[in-house]
């Protein structure tokens, strides 16, 4: 694989110094990631640089890296060259359970096909989060991108954020580690599961089909907050590396306001802002690098003239995703998909200066019945001006080094009180500071050596008078009541109101 690629898009998210203060990044690298598979849903391995060809508005484009990966046959990195891995080199998984254009026990099928789903992944490669959508609440994410298959489990079964509360959505605490620990080694049965479920996702999925049957709200408004909502997720993700996919569990909705089909032998009713809504959503898809998966979680339809999936047509075409219907196997239909997207060979070119694109790719000496599936364009998606929780949850998950101020920090202990000092120096901190909001803020999560959250705390400090001073070191200390053990503290700082972050890591026995 080619090592010596240096992303310039990975320049606007590892926020170096000089990126966290530059509004204009003209994104220099493109990357197409193409998918391949054979008749029988099986990826197509073994294609080489010459087998492809890419187009850009129709033009000829140079490859100028080209790169394979199987995800399926990547290993576990060894502790000290976890970092060298190129992080292209694994999968994003968001699944978003649709409550208002679903019923509650197809969610529920759904909840059981993405647990097995997890279950049967690289645990070295693929990263999950979990999301509902609704009409009235728009997409509320469960968690961030997560390795943990114990808290994935929980987040799929639960949909809702787990009971340490923290901001970014990666804390499990201890009883509830312990608690799914013990379901998943039931293997998900109704038995380690329900005592864990009450009824609060009987009552939410309730809730879904409540929205679903909204009477009130017309049926165009319904389908614009879907649709829009999808881009703003995917506006989230695109600061995000790796390849990603959002993978929506819906019925669909009608869409004979948005295609020319006639339904029911009525003639077409197109709704032109409906288009442009759709439109735009597909193009922040592309900008992001995001695939859109659809599965219609109906199962068999049973009827010609029943249109309603030609709504996961609409949403994943033009975003390199694929969409599974007529199956009542869920299971199935995702391991479909993530055996579609084992193998991903990755094009590399030159943006040149344009902002955006049409992309083609043509693939040569493919055997008969082949089908590629690709990004089929690019384009620019600004940072907005604070970094997003989902890229604050990866660096902390996966100790992603950061530019913008350097900490250090300790750990002692006695007493039964752990005390955590976190200093930074102001000289490289005070110059960063907004005038509107010159503060800090510490993220702080202690884990235990299980990976469990046994501390939290969100710590805010305003830098005015003496300690706007840009001169010296400023320490700010945090107690934790911790008991014997093995723990590691992750700290991460950022200056309010911008993109500048600092990350540190300590482990530390209490004894």
């Amino acid at each position: 694989m080619n090592r010596s690629i240096v992303f310039a898009f990975v320049a606007a998210c590892a926020l170096s110094a000089a990126a966290q203060v530059r509004e204009n990044v003209t994104v220099e690298v493109v990357e197409v990631p193409v998918y391949i598979t054979s008749g029988n849903n099986q990826p197509v391995l073994g294609l080489t640089r010459d087998a492809f060809e890419l187009f850009v508005d129709g033009r000829p484009q140079p490859i100028e890296y080209f790169d394979a990966v199987d995800f399926a046959k990547v290993p576990a990195p060894a502790a000290q060259v976890a970092a060298e891995r190129p992080r292209r080199e694994r999968r994003l998984y968001l699944f978003l359970f649709d409550l208002s254009f679903a019923t509650p026990a197809r969610i529920k099928k759904a909840q059981t096909a993405a647990e097995q789903a997890v279950a049967h992944s690289n645990p070295n490669t693929d990263f999950f989060a979990v999301a509902t959508y609704s009409s009235n609440r728009g997409v509320q994410f469960v968690s961030s991108f997560l390795s943990d298959r114990v808290a994935i489990t929980r987040a799929i079964y639960t949909l809702r954020a787990s009971m340490a509360q923290d901001p970014l959505g990666v804390a499990l605490s201890s009883p509830e580690r312990a608690q799914w620990l013990t379901a998943t080694e039931l293997g998900g049965s109704a038995e380690g599961l329900s005592p864990l479920l009450g009824t609060e996702v009987e009552d939410m999925l309730r809730g879904g089909q409540a929205n679903q049957d909204m009477q009130m709200v017309p049926g165009n408004n319904l389908i614009e907050y879907q649709v829009s909502a999808l881009g703003e997720v995917a506006t989230r993700l695109s600061a995000l590396e790796g390849q990603k996919h959002l993978v929506i569990f819906t019925e669909g909705f009608d869409t004979t306001r948005i295609t020319d089909i006639k339904a029911r032998g009525r003639p077409p009713n197109l709704d032109a802002h409906l288009l442009d809504v759709v439109k735009q959503m597909h193009e922040t898809f592309v900008s992001a690098g995001v695939t859109l998966d659809s599965i219609d979680i109906q199962g068999l339809r049973h009827t010609l003239t029943d249109l309603d999936n030609d709504a996961l047509y609409l949403l994943s075409r033009g975003t390199g995703g694929r969409v599974i219907a007529n199956r009542n196997d869920l299971g199935d239909a995702v391991d479909t998909i993530m055996r579609a997207e084992r193998t991903v060979y990755v094009l590399g070119f030159s943006s040149a200066g344009r902002k955006h694109g049409k992309i083609t790719v043509h693939v040569n000496g493919l055997p008969h019945g082949s089908e590629v599936s690709y990004r089929e364009g690019f384009g620019y998606v600004p940072p907005g001006k604070n970094v997003d929780a989902l890229q604050l949850a990866d660096i902390l998950l996966n100790d992603v080094p950061q530019a913008g101020a350097t900490l250090d920090a300790g750990v002692t202990s006695a007493d039964g009180t752990s005390v955590l000092a976190v200093a930074f120096n102001r000289a490289e901190v005070v110059p960063q500071l907004p005038e509107s909001s010159p503060g800090i803020e510490l993220l702080i999560y202690i884990l235990d050596e299980h990976g469990a959250t046994v501390g939290f705390k969100s710590k805010r400090v305003s830098l005015t008078g003496p300690a706007r001073v840009p001169t010296g070191y400023l320490t700010l200390r945090e107690p934790f009541e911790l008991p014997q053990g093995k723990y590691t503290a992750k700290v991460l700082f950022r200056i309010m109101g911008t993109r500048v972050l600092g990350y540190v890591r300590r482990d530390f026995v209490v004894d």
